[in-house]
């Protein structure tokens, strides 16, 4: 069975760094909660509040220790602010996770998101017993599909109706990354 830990030293290049997420974080949450998207698919608050946001780190902080996968915040260097998070939790079947990755609006621009999923993906294939990373995405959302596809995603399909928010149905386009992707 798969067992993620944390990388040690922190997976980190010139611009960004991959790290625990700390309760000095806050102000990346509340960012995050004031971008409609980013609550509308994911766990952080819709309506930020302090406890609210501390509960939601503290739920990232949690995902490893339960075996659950890895939620690391996306730092800028060398402020070492938090501007987003990347996140691989263990799929089903053995040897298999799903990413999944936000940033807040002032830090989508300069790849910072195609660099955070190289970091990660790289290290958890060569470092772990992953044999398989997927990753999900809105068909309009080109920045994401072009930014896992920089890091060798490899595109499956789209499936219909997969994706549950604001009150209805949508299609996602089905990405993995294998070893041989990285060769």
């Amino acid at each position: 069975m798969t067992e993620l830990n944390y990388p040690f030293p922190d997976l980190a290049d010139n611009r960004v760094q991959l790290r625990r997420w700390t309760m000095a974080d806050l102000a990346c949450v509340a960012e995050a909660a004031s971008d409609p998207r980013i609550p509308e698919g994911t766990t952080v608050p819709a309506r930020y509040t302090e406890v609210e946001g501390r509960a939601w780190i503290e739920r990232q902080l949690s995902r490893q220790p339960e075996g659950r996968g890895l939620s690391l915040a996306i730092a800028d260097r060398p402020s070492n602010e938090a501007m987003g998070l990347i996140v691989l939790m263990l799929g089903d079947a053995p040897g298999t996770a799903e990413l999944g990755y936000w940033l807040i609006p002032r830090a989508r621009a300069g790849g910072r998101g195609t660099r955070a999923i190289r970091l990660l993906s790289s290290w958890a294939l060569a470092e772990t017993d992953l044999g398989r990373i997927g990753a999900r995405v809105e068909p309009g959302n080109e920045a994401s599909l072009q930014a896992l596809r920089k890091c060798g995603f490899v595109t499956e399909g789209v499936l219909r109706s997969h994706l549950y928010l604001a009150g209805r149905h949508h299609d996602v386009v089905s990405l993995s990354l294998i070893p041989a992707d990285l060769e």
